[in-house]
């Protein structure tokens, strides 16, 4: 397919050279004058046009393809950790995080954690501090249980996280990538991808949690502000 296109590219250029070579020495043996040249050039590039576009079309369609059948693959995938019977729905959350002699590995690999005890209370902050692939990440994402811990136990107000259900329980935990994305649309669209049938009231509530609603509020159009892809 590169082929093709580097074939499209080709001809255009070549058609506006050889109109330029003949039409050059035409003008010169005086067959033709400037402005019949100019106009050759204008209708070379009249029929060229669609052909750009319809090549563009193909390959922007291509992507386009390739990325949507990617996204129905992962669509497919089951899911390999999934809810078990008679688990519950976390209603009122304090927010008492409790690690019980945890340990994980990574498929048969030597343990990332082992025997991690670990207690943070609500409203306590707490820095994870070490080298890189010490298992600082690791340990955060066994918490939303985007892996199973081989041993131990993992407690959010007193219960289980095996025992809370999954949409529960990632519901209540925010995260914040070190690496931040931002989609086209207004900031309150972007704050919305998190849980869209959010009132105004709970998109201010989120904003101020996060210590951006000052500056939000410091822009011409607040909330409505137009922000582009990052």
């Amino acid at each position: 397919m590169a082929e093709f296109f580097a074939g499209i590219f080709f001809l255009s250029n070549i058609l506006n050279i050889i109109t330029l070579s003949v039409g050059g020495f035409f003008v010169y043996r005086g067959f033709i004058n400037i402005g019949d040249l100019v106009a050759y050039l204008l209708y070379i590039n009249f029929f060229l046009q669609p052909i750009r576009k319809l090549t563009n079309f193909t390959q922007q369609f291509q992507n386009g393809m390739t990325g949507f059948e990617r996204f129905v693959e992962i669509m497919k995938v089951k899911p390999s950790i999934v809810d078990k019977e008679d688990v519950v729905t976390l209603k009122e959350i304090k927010g008492k995080i409790e690690f019980k002699n945890v340990a994980f590995k990574y498929s048969e690999k030597k343990f990332v954690l082992s025997k991690i005890n670990l207690t943070i209370m609500p409203g306590e902050t707490m820095a994870l501090v070490g080298p890189s692939g010490g298992g600082k990440t690791t340990l955060c994402q066994l918490i939303p249980r985007y892996y199973e811990v081989n041993d131990g136990e993992i407690l959010v107000d007193g219960i289980n996280i095996k025992d809370i259900k999954i949409k529960s329980l990632r519901e209540n935990i925010g995260l914040v990538q070190q690496d931040i994305f931002l989609f086209t649309g207004s900031i309150k669209e972007n704050i919305l991808y998190g849980k869209p049938n959010s009132e105004d009231e709970e998109v201010v509530k989120a904003a101020k949690n996060a210590n951006i609603h000052d500056f939000i509020m410091s822009l011409p159009e607040g909330y409505d502000s137009y922000i582009g892809e990052k």
